[in-house]
């Protein structure tokens, strides 16, 4: 039997070239974003570092963490609330200045607050060293530091 030849034409449920294209771009995008350190010619001591807030959930389920980074007259540089996915980490931020203090804490009770101190061995050659911290499977923050 012949097709109706008013009807549309079937279409496959399959992505676009334009849709594949532009997913392959966001994942090159992201797979580089925080790298600029090891791509030849960048500058890891230009005047455009900041600081990035790192966090990592160990955890078996997701959790929302509040993250505030404060400077030394009390005034808030960061605050966010990142929710994070069982054996995920996710990082944002731009922190210009010199951070005094982080506190982090959970809807659950979990909290901790250090001060900015990062100590490094020398081969982490930058000014301002990145914040991390990882929620563990016990309930404990754990901070850490990296370019």
């Amino acid at each position: 039997m012949p097709s109706d030849p008013s009807s549309p034409p079937l279409q496959e449920n399959r992505p676009s070239r334009r849709g594949i294209l532009a997913t392959l771009g966001t994942m090159a995008a992201i797979s580089t974003a925080g790298c600029s350190a090891v791509i030849p010619g960048s500058d890891s001591n230009s005047d455009d570092d900041s600081i990035e807030v790192t966090v990592g959930n160990e955890t078996d389920s997701e959790v929302a963490i509040a993250v505030r980074v404060i400077d030394s007259e009390e005034e808030t540089l960061f605050s966010h609330v990142f929710s994070v996915e069982s054996g995920k980490m996710i990082g944002r931020g731009a922190i210009k200045t010199t951070p005094a203090k982080i506190h982090v804490f959970t809807a659950d009770g979990v909290s901790r607050t250090w001060k900015y101190a990062p100590d490094l061995p020398p081969e982490f050659d930058c000014e301002l060293k990145d914040i991390g911290l990882t929620l563990r499977q016990d309930n404990t923050i754990e901070p850490w530091y990296t370019c």
